[in-house]
């Protein structure tokens, strides 16, 4: 059984948060005084477990794991290895990369099959005042780590903020050029309740820091990839690894959407740019969980709305309490 929703986008992917909580404070992500604690009922092993199974009677094909930092939660290993049991082709998880170089091993043995780092720039100073504290050395610990596992593709997520970190477009984009990395620029999204104009001045759009690769560069070929990705891929010529631009405030990709989101506190959120969500709680008590999850997955999906909002907007949950 193919899960769709009432626009016929095919959803296969899931993202699946298992903590709000986080080891740094980046700016786009977390707003200062905006501290996480773990939600009352934050969702078990077994309950990964069983919404798992029930989204794979749907035709789920992908998993990523996210946060807050996923790595935080010490049951993290046993959530990979209950999708991995399940036969779930593809697990993944969103990170810092900041425990990872000594989580790798437990982590891979439990099936993790690839990782997305966050990476916002490569001059150590600046990427401490973009995560507030954050060391990129730990980062490339965690790119050589998953490297020496065998953990592929490697991605390097890219948050651009205009007055921070546009100089390090180039450095970012260098990093393709040897290594077999997926380095991929973001649009900076209204998910962090910060003053309109503020967030508006901070904005780069996807189009220049494009615009500004290539004029040092060249032309970047593109790379085919699946059209329900959020990324467009393209290579600097010669280039061992790729460079790709998400742009949902200038170029939205709703219509190719295939992600559901589940919270750590156990709401579907059907999309990541309103405020929708639909508590499930109630289904994992059920007498059948398993029938109970899969006609909960079945009505939030069916609500699905067409388009996400992207104009600066107060939200009820920030990013780090939606997950990545």
């Amino acid at each position: 059984m193919r899960l769709t929703d009432r626009y016929g986008r095919i959803i296969k992917d899931l993202r699946l948060s298992v903590t709000p909580r986080c080891n740094l404070r980046c700016l786009y992500c977390q707003p200062l005084g905006y501290e996480q604690a773990e939600p009352p009922g934050v969702i078990t092993v077994e309950e990964t477990r069983l919404f798992l199974q029930a989204m794979q009677q749907l035709g789920l094909e992908s998993v990523r794991f996210t946060g807050g930092e996923p790595l935080v939660r010490k049951e993290l290993p046993q959530m990979i290895a209950a999708a991995a049991e399940l036969g779930i082709p593809d697990i993944a998880i969103t990170t810092n990369g900041l425990l990872f170089a000594r989580k790798a091993k437990e982590l891979a043995a439990a099936g993790l099959k690839r990782i997305n780092l966050s990476m916002d720039a490569v001059t150590p100073e600046v990427f401490r005042s973009m995560t507030r504290g954050g060391q990129v050395e730990k980062v490339w610990e965690a790119i050589e780590a998953a490297w020496a596992l065998g953990i592929r593709p490697v991605k390097i997520n890219a948050v651009m903020i205009r007055g921070m970190n546009e100089g390090e477009v180039i450095p970012l984009a260098s990093l393709s050029l040897e290594h077999p990395l997926e380095v991929r620029f973001l649009e900076y999204m209204h998910l962090d309740n910060s003053e309109p104009g503020l967030y508006r001045s901070r904005f780069i759009p996807g189009a220049e820091t494009k615009a500004r690769i290539e004029a040092h560069f060249g032309p970047l070929e593109r790379v085919e990839n699946d059209p329900s990705a959020p990324a467009r891929v393209y290579r600097i010529p010669g280039a061992a690894g790729t460079v790709g631009f998400i742009n949902p405030v200038t170029e939205p990709f709703c219509s190719n959407c295939s992600r559901l989101r589940l919270t750590a506190d156990k709401k579907i959120r059907p999309c990541l740019l309103t405020e929708l969500e639909m508590d499930i709680a109630w289904a994992f008590e059920a007498p059948n969980p398993i029938e109970a999850l899969t006609d909960a997955i079945l009505v939030a999906t069916n609500r699905k709305p067409a388009f996400g909002n992207t104009l600066p907007t107060l939200r009820e949950r920030v990013m780090v309490g939606i997950g990545g």
